[in-house]
């Protein structure tokens, strides 16, 4: 006799939907494999479909089951339904075939590349490789890291289920579908008996050849059903009518209505047991999504005394499961009972920013959007200040490996905008961490990080100013460039390699600022360039000093054109060399009412008339460890009107006609351990140090020479 196995076919993805049509597969993309027609019907009229635009009724290929689409490249596939109403949809989508012979996870692919189906079947292992991503059902997919997936080994459905594997790394998509069968076949057995059961309570006698006896009654031949209660036991007897001394008297126990119990397993299937007579069976009747129609009790069909509903991780499935239940193969009634099973974790939450790199100039803005109807929670790091800054980090770095952000906090809705602001100066480094919670199903954890440096500039005399950002990756490439970073903020450390050029002219800095030296770095002024420093502090780490090369050394300026002006500001150098070279005068800082401190540098001021080093009024001059040179028919190295002095371990020399190392009026101060050099072809009146009355100098171990 035939057996006929019930195929449960149930996608329960977004679809493309008509009235009684779902197109499961192909969807619209590009693809590296040929794909499958696959429809879902109410079972209604008939289906159709063509491949070259035509009606597919008139022109194209009836649909009885999923088939191949053997076309490459750019397909349309034209779709129609008959039945009370015609309902037709188009297809677009394109195959650029590739079969990943050579990469790590080719067998994979190649186990359905050609036929776009694989065979699964419950209870065994599917391992989907670990680089790739995979999605079921249709868009939006919600891609997971490959993995090894099984099914229990109780599920007793046959489906198909639409599979979208990503290689990140190239962009590739493959789709394919997985037919899922039953570990184990049920029981095909059916007994004679001539009665029908009809709701568990109504019985109906079909044979008019035989008497009947239920239970205690008398033997009779029941023309109408008979209702009984199927909360006890009944005995069903019959004979023959034809009486005869050797006739049997067949039965038949009715056993009391069975309890159906449902139970989740710890991986979230679903399992159907019965609580009762161990005479009963049960098979799938219907699923109850119009998929797959009805299955008749009469028909032969498996039965199970266990029933197993499952899938995937990364799937869902739900519907109205129709249970026939059996006792001694004999069909006894149905049930209908509502599943759910979603193992589908949400979507991974999309972290966005405004910031468009890895770097940031500004506090970031962050929006953070997980699935709709899911429970959102994220996480921040603590702010990590990055100690060096002269180095260039990406999101990889392993300076940045033990910075946690896992201290999840649930959102109140399934998105947030936040803003990332560090406090203080220097660069911070932070890690922001999200996912995505439906049921018990988590999402992968979406990651997002940013250096956000509102203090350090970057400037590079070979960098692109067309894309300057003043950041490491994208430094600046001209003077105004940083010279406007500078003045944005209340402080700026600006990190130099190269040569920067100060264009002529007065140039005004009115922030805090630190010159740093990452590589060769040079601060060149070009012809009558001038930097004042307002209400500010400027300190130059181990810098070059000096004129523009295109200068040819030499200014040609009469008026003095000091090369750092200084208003209620200070000025510190630190470790540089210093060379500034003038025509007729010069001045190498001008200074009112602010500090000069000058440590471990070598610097030289020439002129043809008149050069100083510093020049102050109401100012403090602190020099020490250095070598400074003045050079000019009249030279000063200091001269300070009003302030506080304070020499310590240096070597000053001059040479030209007449001068003074310093000069000081109404100066308070010390001198200690300094060596004066003067090589002057007028020394009359020439001294070391020049003081008034008001001045109160102290000096200790000096030495002097040529005056």
């Amino acid at each position: 006799m035939k057996k006929l196995i019930f195929l449960l076919v149930s996608i329960f993805f977004s679809t493309a939907v008509f009235a009684n049509l779902k197109v499961i597969s192909p969807i619209e993309g590009t693809f590296a494999n040929r794909q499958m027609l696959v429809l879902e019907t109410d079972g209604v009229g008939e289906c159709y479909y063509s491949l070259n635009g035509s009606d597919p009724e008139t022109f194209g290929f009836a649909y009885d089951g999923p088939v191949l689409i053997d076309i490459d490249g750019p397909v349309e596939i034209r779709i129609a339904k008959t039945g009370t109403y015609k309902e037709e949809t188009v297809v677009k989508y394109t195959v650029i075939p590739d079969n990943a012979l050579t990469t790590a996870y080719g067998t994979f692919i190649s186990s359905f590349f050609d036929t776009g189906i694989l065979n699964y079947t419950a209870g065994s292992i599917l391992s989907v490789p670990e680089q790739l991503k995979f999605s079921f059902g249709l868009p939006p997919d919600s891609f997971l890291q490959g993995r090894d997936l099984s099914i229990s080994q109780d599920s007793v459905l046959t489906r198909f289920i639409p599979c979208t594997l990503l290689d990140a790394s190239s962009g590739k998509k493959w789709r394919f579908i997985i037919k899922t069968f039953p570990q184990t076949a049920g029981v095909y057995s059916r007994r004679d008996v001539p009665f029908v059961i009809t709701d568990w309570n109504t019985i109906t006698f079909t044979n008019d050849n035989y008497i009947y006896k239920i239970d205690s009654e008398y033997w009779g031949l029941p023309k109408n059903s008979v209702t009984l209660d199927r909360s006890v036991s009944h005995m069903i007897r019959w004979q023959n009518l034809e009486y005869d001394a050797g006739n049997p008297i067949d039965f038949f126990v009715l056993p009391p209505m069975p309890q159906l119990n449902q139970s989740t397993d710890e991986n979230g299937g679903l399992l159907f047991t019965l609580d009762g007579d161990a005479s009963y069976s049960m098979s799938v009747l219907s699923a109850g999504d119009g998929s797959s129609g009805v299955v008749s009790p009469s028909q032969y069909q498996e039965l199970f005394t266990t029933l197993g509903v499952d899938t995937f991780y990364g799937d869902c499935i739900s519907g109205q499961l129709e249970i026939g239940f059996y006792t001694n193969s004999v069909y006894q009634g149905k049930l209908e009972v509502p599943y759910s099973i979603n193992k589908r974790p949400p979507s991974v939450p999309i972290i966005s920013s405004n910031s468009p790199s890895f770097y940031s100039r500004e506090p970031v803005a962050l929006t953070i959007k997980g699935e709709s109807m899911s429970e959102l929670y994220y996480a921040v790091s603590e702010p990590y200040t990055i100690q060096s800054v002269s180095e260039t980090y990406s999101e990889n770095s392993n300076l940045f490996a033990s910075v946690r952000a896992d201290n999840f906090v649930k959102a109140d809705t399934s998105s947030l905008s936040m803003v990332l602001a560090p406090e203080g100066n220097g660069a911070v480094y932070f890690k922001v961490a999200a996912f995505s919670k439906n049921e018990k199903n988590i999402s992968a954890v979406a990651t997002y990080s940013v250096i956000i440096d509102q203090y350090n500039y970057y400037y590079n005399s070979f960098a692109d100013s067309t894309i300057s950002d003043g950041t490491a990756l994208r430094p600046y490439a001209t003077f105004d460039q940083c010279l406007e970073a500078i003045n944005k903020g209340r402080y700026a450390c600006l990190r130099v390699k190269g040569p920067l050029k100060v264009p002529t002219g007065v140039h005004y800095i009115l922030s805090n600022c630190v010159l740093e030296n990452e590589g060769d770095a040079s601060l060149e002024f070009e012809q009558g360039a001038s930097l004042v420093v307002k209400n500010s502090n400027l300190t130059l780490d181990n810098f070059t000093v000096c004129p523009a090369s295109n200068e040819k050394n030499i200014y040609k300026i009469d008026s003095i054109v000091p090369y750092f002006k200084l208003e209620d500001s200070v000025l510190d150098i630190n470790k540089c060399q210093i060379a500034a070279l003038y025509d007729t005068n010069g001045l190498f800082t001008e200074a009112i009412r602010s500090s000069v401190n000058v440590n471990g540098t070598i610097a030289s001021v020439s002129a043809s008339i008149y050069a100083s080093f510093v020049s102050g009024v109401k100012t403090n001059v602190s020099i020490k460890n250095s070598s400074i040179n003045a050079t000019a028919a009249t030279c000063v190295v200091v001269s300070l009107n009003q302030g506080d002095v304070l020499f310590n371990n240096n070597s000053f020399k001059i040479s030209g006609e007449k001068g003074r190392v310093a000069e000081f009026f109404g100066v308070n101060g010390s001198l200690v351990s300094n060596s004066f050099k003067a090589s002057l072809s007028n020394s009359s009146n020439a001294a070391p140090v020049y003081t008034d009355k008001k001045s109160n100098i102290k000096q200790s171990n000096e030495d002097s020479y040529g005056f």
